[in-house]
């Protein structure tokens, strides 16, 4: 959900220079506007849209740590929901279980 905000905010900010750049008859004012609202959309909705998927990862953490404290025997169903979304996102070649495990420990 904050995704989705980080991209209302950016379409908002759009809809304002749009409407600032048009009151100037200035083509370089104008121009220059463009110039630096694009870089900021571009990194305004990357970041919003990257920026969620660690949160779900982050309450997988203990489940994580119980996998590796249990070499594989306990997978509670923070961390299979986690492993589920890893598999079917990212392309081969992926990690094993194991490494996953040790990622989001260590990272989150």
């Amino acid at each position: 959900m904050d995704s989705w905000k980080a991209v209302g905010v950016a379409f908002l900010m759009t809809i304002s220079t749009q409407t600032v750049a048009a009151e100037n008859n200035n083509p370089f004012q104008a121009a220059l506007m463009i110039t630096t609202a694009i870089p900021f959309l571009i990194v305004a909705g990357t970041t919003g849209l990257t920026s969620s998927i660690p949160q779900m990862f982050k309450s997988s953490k203990a489940d994580a740590l119980a996998f590796i404290g249990s070499d594989g025997e306990i997978r509670g169903a923070q961390f299979e929901q986690a492993s589920r979304y890893y598999r079917e996102t990212y392309p081969a070649p992926l990690m094993s279980d194991q490494q996953l495990a040790q990622a989001i420990a260590a990272a989150f």
